[in-house]
């Protein structure tokens, strides 16, 4: 038969199916060994090899050569487990070369099958769920320059984004909107329209307090407010406020308080307003004195109306002495002044001019004064008049309060210029005025600001001095002046 010498010839190639265990058929391999004469039996083989797509059904197809191509190339790709996994197609079988003719190394078909490119296509038309292998990062050349820093502010893509789809980030978006290239991509699809906006709302609204003070996820929760509609926005209001302090702790954070000013400036209800300046209305003294939270205040005093600010009046009100001794607090109490109305105001402006002698001689406190003086509110000049008389001399002689005195010289009424002016004039040492580095300021505003007995009177007395008015460097501007030069 034909095909029992095709299947010597096979097994001559190959050594190793001459195990009995292999072919499933140990005895007769075993009396093989033996050198016994006994038949084999190739059935359970042939079973195999039908499987795999090695062995067809008729005898026609053989070669009377006795090519062996039906066994080096099978025809059609077998169901059998083995021939899936190392059996793809003619061409792989062949490069593995399993029954090789060459003799000086025999192949075992236990040999690691050589998968190439080939495998890899054949896998992915069956849906095979193959992973990309990692991409190899080149190691800079030590002789190469350092790369700058990406500012967190451009967040440009310098490489291509890994983020595709909003889909594939359900649970994830809190996350993606920590990092510089997932915020950037979360901003742009919230310019697709609702349903983008409404999905992202979902996956970070509950992380608002965390994100607002993010470097990369405040940029997203500021779009976001700008964004959503009036519902999420009152959403995201209750979680900042549900819980004590929390907002003051975000307007004290330098990326806090950028998200902050958003929600604000985005707020319409009176109820959000209300929600909102309840909350921070505990810090305000904090984050009036604060270099970001005074923002904050600040934002709130240009959005929102009189009435809604009217805690704010009451704690500037209440701590103007403290608030506008300091640097970020003269700037928030001047602006309290301006936004305020009414009854608001003059509570304001008289908590000031009570505390006028105090903040005249401060660096920051100066300030206020002097906004307080330029309102012209009679009452509230007349207090700061009535706290300064006596001691223009001692405020002319200070860097600070000698400002507060040249204001005076320029709004007063002109009874309370002349008390001035004639205080000056009363002085033990006027000369000491003169040269004076701030006090001679003072002076020259009173030249300024005066007119007729007083104007003379203070020329006269400047004359006995007119060669220390020449040569000392502070009297120059005094000397200046045309009727001094006569």
């Amino acid at each position: 038969m034909k095909l029992d010498r095709e299947m010597e010839m096979l097994l001559d190639e190959t050594p190793l199916l001459h195990h009995g265990d292999l072919l499933g058929c140990g005895e007769t391999a075993a009396g093989l060994a033996d050198g016994a004469d006994a038949d084999f039996d190739f059935s359970y083989l042939i079973q195999e090899l039908g499987e795999m797509g090695f062995v067809d059904d008729e005898d026609e197809d053989e070669d009377e050569n006795g090519d062996f191509s039906s066994f080096l190339y099978p025809r059609k790709a077998s169901s059998s487990p083995t021939s899936n996994l190392h059996f793809m197609d003619a061409e792989n079988f062949v490069a593995s070369r399993p029954f090789s003719t060459d003799r000086r190394r025999e192949m075992s078909l236990f040999d690691p099958f050589p998968f190439s490119s080939t495998c890899f296509d054949a896998a992915a038309t069956d849906d095979w769920d193959i992973q990309a292998a990692p991409a190899v990062r080149s190691r800079p050349c030590k002789t190469s320059r350092p790369r700058k820093a990406t500012s967190p502010k451009k967040c440009a893509a310098a490489k291509p984004s890994k983020y595709e789809s909003l889909v594939g980030l359900r649970g994830y978006m809190y996350h993606v909107a920590k990092d510089q290239h997932g915020c950037r991509f979360l901003q742009q699809r919230l310019d697709d329209g609702k349903r983008e906006v409404d999905f992202i709302f979902n996956g970070v609204a509950r992380h608002a307090v965390d994100l607002m003070v993010n470097p990369f996820g405040n940029y997203l929760m500021q779009k976001l407010l700008a964004v959503c509609h009036e519902e999420q926005r009152m959403g995201i209001v209750l979680t900042l406020t549900k819980e004590p302090l929390v907002l003051v702790r975000i307007s004290l954070n330098v990326h806090g308080t950028r998200a902050v000013q958003k929600l604000i400036e985005s707020l319409r209800t009176k109820e959000e307003i209300q929600l909102v300046v309840a909350a921070l209305r505990p810090g305000f003294l904090e984050l009036i004195k604060d270099p970001n939270g005074n923002h904050v205040v600040q934002k709130c005093l240009q959005s929102f109306g009189a009435d809604h600010n009217k805690p704010i009046f009451d704690a500037a009100a209440i701590y103007c002495l403290d608030i506008g001794m300091q640097c970020h607090g003269c700037c928030v109490l001047q602006r309290c002044i301006a936004r305020s109305t009414s009854e608001h105001k003059e509570r304001l402006v008289a908590a000031i001019a009570r505390n006028g002698f105090e903040l005249a001689q401060d660096a920051y406190g100066n300030y206020v004064v002097q906004y307080v003086i330029e309102l012209k509110v009679a009452a509230a000049n007349a207090s700061l008049a009535q706290q300064f008389e006596g001691k223009y001399v001692q405020l002319s002689m200070q860097k600070f309060s000698s400002n507060v005195v040249e204001k005076c010289l320029k709004v007063f009424k002109d009874a309370d210029k002349a008390n001035i002016i004639l205080e000056l004039l009363a002085a033990p040492h006027f000369e000491r005025l003169l040269q004076h580095p701030y006090a001679n300021y003072v002076v020259y505003a009173a030249l300024q600001n005066s007119k007729g007995a007083l104007h003379s009177a203070l020329t006269n007395a400047m004359r006995p001095h007119v060669e220390l008015l020449r040569t000392s460097p502070y009297c120059k501007r005094i000397y200046s002046r045309a009727l001094l030069k006569k």
